[in-house]
């Protein structure tokens, strides 16, 4: 990365250009401003950009990225299970959700009230028994 005279380091231009290729292979906005952050552009490029070679896995990343926010499992264990490092999935999660990919947590419906539970299985029941079978 080129350094400013204040310290603060900005990406090349083949950082720019391949965080820019990278962004529209995968579908992701890059923030306004990004050609100046170097340490962000940093770790976009090593989480989003790919050797030739393993290209599928970072669109396998995502994909499973995306499926477990909306499962609700939490950062390290999501990591884990996509070869990344904890921040390197929070940064990537970040990404995909300024980038409007669907992430919306999907919470099953669970009815805790025992007492809904005996009504609902005793109305299975009598629906079962309702059936006349020759």
């Amino acid at each position: 990365m080129a350094r400013k005279s204040d310290g603060d380091s900005r990406p090349t231009a083949a950082q720019v250009e391949l965080a820019r290729l990278v962004a529209d292979r995968h579908d992701v906005r890059l923030p306004t401003g990004f050609e100046s952050d170097g340490t962000w552009t940093g770790k976009f490029l090593d989480v989003f950009a790919y050797d030739t070679e393993v290209e599928e896995d970072v669109f396998r990343r995502i994909r499973n990225l995306v499926q477990y926010v909306r499962e609700g499992r939490d950062i390290p264990e999501m990591a884990r299970k996509v070869g990344l490092r904890p921040d390197q999935a929070e940064f990537m999660i970040s990404v995909l959700r300024w980038s409007d990919y669907d992430m919306e947590e999907v919470v099953e419906d669970f009815d805790t009230d025992p007492e809904d539970a005996a009504w609902r299985d005793m109305d299975r029941d009598v629906e079962a028994r309702s059936y006349e079978y020759y």
